[in-house]
C-alpha cells in the first residue's frame, strides 16, 4: 500500500470524530458532575470530556451516545440543548 493510501485511509478513519456537542458542558453542570464523574458514567476520558467541551475536538456517535446515557438525555440535547417537548 502506497503512504497517500494509507493516509487516505486514516482520514477516513476519523470523519466521523465530527460531532461538536456544544452544550455538553451545560447539561454536565446541570446534573452537578465532574468532567472527572462523566466520564466515569460514560466509559470514557476525563481528557476526551475536557475536549469535547472545549471543541479541541468533535465526538465519535457511539460516544455522542454514551454521553447522553450517563447523562439521562436524549444525544439531541448535547448537540441543540434543552428540548422543547
Amino acid at each position: 500500500m502506497r503512504q497517500d493510501q494509507s493516509k487516505d485511509l486514516g482520514q477516513q478513519r476519523y470523519r466521523n470524530r465530527s460531532i461538536s456537542l456544544p452544550c455538553l458542558r451545560e447539561c454536565r453542570q446541570s446534573r452537578g458532575l465532574s468532567q472527572r464523574e462523566l466520564g466515569k458514567l460514560a466509559n470514557v476520558s476525563p481528557g476526551t470530556v475536557y475536549r469535547l467541551e472545549n471543541g479541541l475536538r468533535g465526538a465519535y456517535p457511539a460516544t455522542v451516545r454514551k454521553l447522553a446515557t450517563a447523562l439521562g438525555v436524549a444525544p439531541e440535547e448535547l448537540l441543540h440543548g434543552q428540548s422543547t417537548q
